[in-house]
């Protein structure tokens, strides 16, 4: 590949569109091997791993969704025991059981 490319009088490379495209592409496969590289997803498990990340993570949301749910819950419920705490101890004063 670097032996096609031109060196013109004034020292800057001349390349044709099809070979900087070539260029371009050679170095992203390069780029992305790399990244994989640092990352740990360059073996054949690879695949699994990011399988299982994605699970983790759509099980993290979805606890996530869940855990304000619950919350939201709880607060309903206290709100609603309290609110009847308070009716029974208003009508307990007026009411007298044997």
């Amino acid at each position: 590949m670097w032996s096609k490319i031109k060196k013109s009088d004034d020292g800057e490379f001349i390349i044709t569109k099809c070979e900087l495209e070539l260029l371009l592409e050679q170095a992203s496969k390069e780029g992305a091997k790399q990244a994989l590289t640092e990352l740990g997803l360059h073996d054949e498990n690879a695949p699994t791993d990011i399988r299982d990340l994605r699970e983790l993570l759509k099980a993290f949301r979805m606890a996530k969704k869940d855990s304000f749910r619950i919350l939201v819950k709880c607060i309903v419920i206290g709100f609603v025991t309290i609110l009847t705490a308070g009716f029974i101890s208003l009508l307990g004063d007026h009411i007298k059981l044997k």
